[in-house]
């Protein structure tokens, strides 16, 4: 006969307290099922989710923006440090890497977030979207962001009014990325309504994919890092360098696989990538911005 701890019982047997197992049933964190409106825990699923938690607990999971350099490296460490570690990286943009952390679904945030209001990067939106957990904030390096443009730039498009004259086709970002963010303060700024920009509804999720979307003729023009215009021989209007950053929980800044996957971020190791890495700035890579007392 299968054992259900109620909600006291299930804290009791993992020695904590009720607050935290209510916690982790919104979080949708721990095996339950609600009957005749309150909530019992199977033992059995209960000792099989401990024991996935103990398995997973070397692993990294990032989730926010999507950044090359921070892909190639995950890769160079996960080479390096398979199968003890692995590392997990979810492109879905700057908010909801910041959403993922909050809920203990990612272990560090890549984000890259503009308040105009500040105009500083990343920290307005961590106390938004984290509340008082207390985090650390570790740069991982400055990007320049522009308008990629076709090869020869033959629209001559200079500026962010040229997005609006006819024929011109954007391609637009994913709602929640720092680079969407950062396109929709400009068109404000310059008093543009969306709506006479062509593709601004139409969203892709990687600067690769704006790329290639240019690159292949089935976009004139979109906003996104210099790397990749770069790495596709396109044309990169400049408008701005942008601070991005990793988020992480103070409770796990100091566990051994996390300052392990940071090491990387040292002058050494920089020094190393940094030259086929164009449009990036690794001046306060690996600095702590950021940290609650």
């Amino acid at each position: 006969m299968t054992t259900l701890f109620t909600t006291k019982e299930v804290a009791n047997y993992l020695k904590i307290n009720e607050k935290k197992v209510y916690q982790l049933i919104k979080q949708g964190s721990i095996p339950c099922t609600r009957v005749a409106g309150k909530w019992l825990f199977p033992k059995e699923m209960i000792d099989e989710w401990i024991k996935r938690s103990v398995k997973t607990q070397q692993d990294i999971y990032i989730a926010g923006s999507n950044d090359p350099y921070l892909a190639y490296l995950i890769s160079i460490f996960t080479k390096k440090n398979f199968p003890n570690i692995l590392v997990c990286y979810a492109s879905i943009g700057s908010a909801k890497g910041l959403t993922s952390l909050a809920t203990n679904k990612a272990t560090i945030a890549a984000t890259h977030l503009f308040d105009p209001k500040s105009g500083e990067y990343n920290l307005p939106f961590i106390k938004k979207y984290l509340n008082d957990t207390p985090v650390v904030v570790v740069n991982f390096a400055y990007r320049e962001q522009g308008f990629i443009v076709q090869k020869g730039n033959p629209l001559q498009i200079k500026e962010i009014m040229d997005l609006t004259k006819q024929g011109i086709r954007f391609i637009n970002r994913n709602p929640g990325s720092g680079t969407r963010l950062l396109f929709d303060h400009l068109i404000q700024k310059a008093e543009i309504n969306s709506s006479v920009i062509k593709g601004y509804s139409q969203e892709l999720n990687t600067h690769l994919d704006v790329g290639l979307h240019i690159f292949s003729g089935r976009a004139d023009v979109g906003l996104g890092i210099k790397y990749i215009a770069e790495l596709l021989d396109l044309d990169f209007i400049p408008i701005t360098s942008e601070r991005f950053d990793l988020v992480i929980r103070k409770e796990d800044f100091d566990l051994h696989h996390i300052q392990k996957f940071l090491s990387l971020l040292d002058p050494i190791n920089t020094s190393l990538y940094a030259e086929r890495f164009p449009g990036y700035d690794f001046k306060d890579t690996g600095r702590i911005i950021y940290q609650d007392k």
